[in-house]
């Protein structure tokens, strides 16, 4: 059991410093950009957080079911069905 627990910690070690050299990243590319005249921000690395939290979460953790919501909090229906009813 306590290899087990030493690869959930490593996995979890990877994913923390993962994230953070990625704030990094995102921090520079921001500061550095070039193009004034369209600056970058927080919105232009939406798609790559996502991608982000796929790595760091059920990739890095094959077949781990915990009852836990993801870490984007719990999910909803993609859809919502607003058709009306037929009248009877």
């Amino acid at each position: 059991m306590e290899s087990q627990m030493s690869i959930e910690q490593q996995r979890e070690d990877y994913a923390r410093e993962l994230k953070r050299r990625f704030a990094d990243y995102k921090q520079w590319a921001i500061t550095h950009w070039p193009v004034s005249e369209q600056p970058l921000d927080d919105a232009a690395f939406v798609a790559s957080e996502r991608e982000l939290e796929l790595l760091t979460g059920s990739r890095l953790h094959p077949g781990h079911q915990d009852g836990a919501p993801p870490a984007g909090g719990p999910q909803q229906a993609q859809f919502e069905d607003v058709t009306p009813a037929p009248w009877p």
